[in-house]
């Protein structure tokens, strides 16, 4: 039963932050990738890495499995790995995007 917070907290984080982002980041993709068509594949792309890598990390870091692991050790965990999660995939997907900005669009 722990195993579900090491699944839902990342995964609902990181669905959160992909929410709050898709608009602004889909307007700065079109322009960086000339189409619509382009921004919605890179758009999802994004959705998957700030979904998929924290709760990559919950799981494959968790402490569900450990033995005498507590429900506030294993949420604690989970919150732990799905903000690190979350840091380093927008920080990817931020300078991605950074260093596809032409220079002079700086």
């Amino acid at each position: 039963m722990l195993i579900v917070y090491e699944i839902l907290v990342p995964l609902l984080s990181g669905l959160a932050v992909s929410l709050y982002l898709r608009h602004a980041l889909r307007k700065l993709l079109e322009d960086v990738c000339g189409t619509a068509a382009r921004s919605d594949f890179w758009v999802r792309v994004t959705t998957i890495q700030v979904t998929a890598f924290p709760l990559l990390l919950a799981l494959g870091l968790g402490q569900s499995g450990k033995f005498g692991a507590t429900p506030e050790d294993v949420l604690r965990s989970a919150l732990i790995m799905t903000t690190a999660g979350i840091v380093a995939g927008v920080a990817i997907v931020g300078r991605s995007i950074s260093k596809s900005i032409p220079k002079g669009a700086k």
